[in-house]
């Protein structure tokens, strides 16, 4: 009975390591904890067709720079969301300096703190990753790296 428990419990864990791919549910970003700059509680939208994500500083300043310039609500239209991966930032800086600049900014951001996000999520080193959506499914991951393709992939 010990052996059973074990492998199910190894099984499980397995799963829940492994990355979203083509096919995955939507719904399996609720297992993910979310909060906007000013610190409420955010749940992935079901209906969202497109997940912009950013792990790094620098591409999540593409990410906000381009949104800056777009009206309010630019990315709801789209049935778009923006997430940034923050769990490398220090606390300190987060607190400090992060935060009080990401309050600043008109659009939505949904904030990640912890580091299993990074596994679930696939992502290249200096790319914002985008997770397009159909009927709640992943139709595609793709990956960019300047504004104009972002503006390209969320306008499609």
């Amino acid at each position: 009975m010990k052996k059973i428990l074990m492998i199910l419990s190894l099984s499980f864990g397995l799963l829940m390591a492994s990355e979203i791919g083509i096919g995955t549910s939507i719904n399996t970003l609720g297992n993910y904890k979310f909060e906007t700059p000013h610190g409420r509680q955010m749940k992935v939208p079901k209906s969202s067709k497109l997940v912009v994500v950013a792990f790094e500083k620098d591409t999540g300043k593409l990410v906000n720079n381009f949104l800056e310039s777009q009206d309010v609500m630019y990315m709801p239209k789209k049935r778009a969301i923006f997430i940034a991966d923050i769990h490398n930032m220090p606390s300190i800086i987060t607190n400090m300096f992060a935060l009080p600049k990401l309050q600043k900014y008109k659009h939505l951001i949904y904030l990640h703190y912890d580091d299993e996000f990074e596994n679930f999520i696939p992502h290249k080193d200096e790319m914002v990753t985008l997770i397009r959506f159909k009927d709640k499914k992943v139709e595609s991951i793709s990956f960019i790296s300047n504004e104009e393709e972002l503006k390209a992939e969320i306008e499609k």
